[in-house]
């Protein structure tokens, strides 16, 4: 039985940066569900298919990396000490996003463009990367070619949704930085988007307003296929006006699910995520359903879907976690190695047994406490080497819940409540 040692650390949730978005099945009046499938799965079109495990995490924490540097420009701690609550009320506060690394497939336009859109709840636009782009990405299925689309038209100034309001010849411009230096610019757009389900049917709408992207620059989540990257830009899941989440808020019930397999099981590989109606969570004597707020107020959840590939810690918190965990293996002549040429901060050359194992966590929400089991926390990632799931990010920046520790939980963000709700699950079963 592994040691738990209990922390408390105040965390965000954002994106699940690993996960791909394969499919969305229509479910009614219920909501729909969207089929969900890890990166580096043997199913994912987004990983290449020849890669040792030592080279898969070490693209996986450059992608989780990128992330996290995104965040660092955000100040979230002005926006924290700017509620009612206070920043000790809301220690500790998750993030967590659909956001940056799921990939959906989606048809834009008549006749359609097929394209795969990394699905971000970190992020409120949805856009796409359109024909005749001045700055572009490369894109191995083409661009949109949005001026040939019978359902295509630009947004006018004086549309509700262009805000803020930044104009060319009267039509509407949007226009992101992200941290590191990414950036997209075009114009805002209504535009027929279609789902296709996993028996062929569709299911459209009409007139969402989302940006063809004609100057994209440094945009990170197109290096690991290069010039056979097939991913177009972005869908939007965030809570503020322009998300997809708000824009389908009838059929989205402001409301979503997931549930993470571990994927080092190798079974099951995909899982789903719930919108709407059907975006329920249960729990019975021996996993009960906790909930902890939502941060009010905020066009990004401040617990917000899906985190990064790994956790991040800001520098102070990680450095007690590190060293209690140093302190605690010692005990078993375990010693931390000097040079892993894994971009892991803390890793081992070892042999667990049954009474030498590696320490579970628990990490202390607002009213509820997620616990991590131990190999939540260390994953054999090469021969023999352990490393932690957790790495330092700067003290400025934000504390990222990452997809690996998320794992085997299902979480339920519900906007219209304001609440985010977990409990265990098995989820390679659903």
């Amino acid at each position: 039985m592994s040691t738990r040692i209990i922390y408390d650390v105040s965390i965000e949730f954002w994106s699940l940066s690993t996960l791909l978005i394969h499919m969305l099945t229509c479910l009614g009046t219920n909501g729909f569900s969207i089929q969900i499938i890890p990166r580096h799965s043997v199913d994912s079109v987004l990983f290449p298919k020849n890669l040792s495990q030592k080279e898969k995490h070490n693209r996986i924490v450059k992608l989780s990396n990128a992330r996290a540097f995104r965040f660092q420009s955000m100040d979230f701690a002005n926006v924290i000490n700017s509620t009612k609550q206070g920043i000790k009320e809301l220690q500790p506060i998750v993030m967590i996003h659909p956001g940056y690394y799921y990939v959906a497939k989606i048809e834009i336009g008549t006749a359609p463009y097929s394209a795969l859109l990394l699905v971000d709840n970190g992020s409120n636009e949805t856009w796409v990367q359109g024909n005749g782009c001045d700055k572009c990405f490369p894109l191995s299925v083409g661009s949109f070619k949005y001026k040939q689309s019978r359902t295509y038209a630009a947004i006018p100034c004086d549309h509700p949704l262009c805000v803020p309001r930044i104009c060319h010849e009267n039509l509407c411009v949007y226009d992101i930085l992200y941290g590191g230096g990414s950036r997209t610019k075009g114009y805002l757009s209504s535009e027929r988007f279609t789902f296709r389900t996993s028996n062929g049917r569709a299911i459209s709408y009409a007139n969402l307003i989302f940006g063809v992207g004609l100057y994209n620059q440094n945009i990170q989540f197109t290096e690991p296929m290069g010039e056979q990257n097939n991913v177009a830009g972005l869908f939007g899941l965030g809570s503020g006006t322009r998300s997809i989440l708000r824009q389908l808020e009838f059929d989205t019930d402001l409301r979503f699910s997931y549930c993470l397999s571990d994927w080092s099981t190798g079974q099951n590989t995909f899982t789903y995520i719930s919108i709407g109606k059907d975006a329920q969570i249960r729990g019975n004597d021996q996993a009960i359903v906790q909930t902890t707020p939502l941060l009010p107020d905020l066009n990004k959840y401040f617990v917000q879907v899906l985190g990064a590939a790994i956790t991040y810690l800001v520098r102070n918190a990680y450095n007690v976690v590190r060293a209690e965990i140093v302190r605690h293996l010692q005990a078993y002549n375990w010693n931390p190695m000097a040079h892993s040429g894994l971009h892991y901060d803390l890793c081992y050359d070892v042999q667990p047994t049954e009474n030498q194992q590696f320490p579970s966590l628990t990490i202390n929400f607002l009213g509820a406490n997620l616990e991590l089991c131990s190999h939540r926390v260390f994953k054999l990632v090469d021969n023999n080497i352990y490393c932690m799931m957790i790495n330092p990010t700067s003290q400025q920046g934000s504390s990222i819940l990452g997809a690996f520790q998320q794992q085997d939980y299902r979480f339920l963000f519900d906007v219209g409540t304001g609440d985010m709700n977990f409990v265990p699950e098995k989820c390679q079963l659903n």
